[in-house]
């Protein structure tokens, strides 16, 4: 462990360094710059171990393990502490070696959250577009929606909750409608049967094509990832002089396959 807290000592010393013009006759921006994970593709290629963070020992026999924790955000540790960090960075590694884990863009074992700001009646509202990769009808790759969460911001709701429409109104020609139309409009969806649902999805769509919801700007983008077996990770971009800064891992976190169920309904907004 002491070998480990070491290599923690370094990796996170440059914190404060950035100050300087160069580190050991090299340029600091050139070097902030190879250890910076740039995209997205290159955290998967240094996750799958097919490009290794520059500066590490290639002979150390826990190469892979330090490579492996350079992808976590240097915060956790605030949260953790330290030692626990490690341990179960160390930890999910083995799992990921054990399983055989690579990531991939063709992989549907993982999501593309786009935090966004709209405009629903002139009020901003956050909205998270949930997007996985797919392939077109001419074979080619792309991403695609598949989910949005935040909608009860906006007034969607599957509620459980049914209104009922007379049984006698077949009579009337369905006259009573008119009144639910001006008093139930905040609930009429609940005129459905107990079998229709409304999905958010859907409402998105409506809102978005009726005018009612417009777009704002995007915020910031995380990509979920569940590939490692009974794991949930997610990475989003940091910005900052350090070496420890780009594409990174900044909350994970131990799941069932119930919880990991309700992890993707949540997301989906489901």
């Amino acid at each position: 462990m002491n070998k480990i807290s070491c290599f923690f000592f370094f990796l996170f010393s440059f914190i404060g360094v950035y100050a300087q013009s160069n580190i050991g006759g090299k340029d600091l921006q050139d070097v902030l710059f190879g250890r910076s994970v740039k995209s997205c593709d290159e955290f998967m290629a240094r996750f799958n171990e097919e490009e290794l963070f520059p500066d590490l020992d290639k002979l150390d026999p826990e190469l892979g393990q330090k490579n492996f924790f350079c992808l976590f955000d240097v915060n956790l540790a605030e949260k953790l502490g330290k030692n626990k960090l490690i341990k179960e960075v160390y930890s999910i590694y083995d799992k990921v070696k054990a399983a055989n884990v690579k990531l991939s863009y063709e992989s549907n074992k993982w999501y593309a959250e786009l935090r966004t700001q709209f405009l629903f009646k002139t009020k901003p509202v956050e909205l998270g577009i949930v997007m996985q990769t797919t392939i077109t009808p001419k074979g080619l790759p792309c991403w695609c929606i598949v989910g949005i969460n935040g909608m009860e911001k906006v007034g969607f709701s599957d509620s459980l909750k049914r209104k009922s429409i007379s049984p006698e109104q077949h009579e009337a020609e369905f006259i009573e409608i008119e009144s639910d139309f001006k008093f139930e409009t905040k609930s009429f969806s609940q005129f459905r049967s107990p079998e229709s649902h409304v999905d958010a999805l859907s409402y998105f769509f409506a809102l978005i094509e009726s005018g009612t919801l417009t777009f704002d700007k995007r915020l910031f983008t995380i990509f979920h990832f569940l590939d490692i077996p009974s794991y949930v990770f997610s990475v989003k971009y940091f910005d900052r002089k350090m070496s420890n800064t780009g594409w990174l891992v900044y909350d994970y976190k131990t799941v069932n396959s119930s919880e990991r169920k309700v992890f993707i309904k949540k997301l989906l907004g489901k």
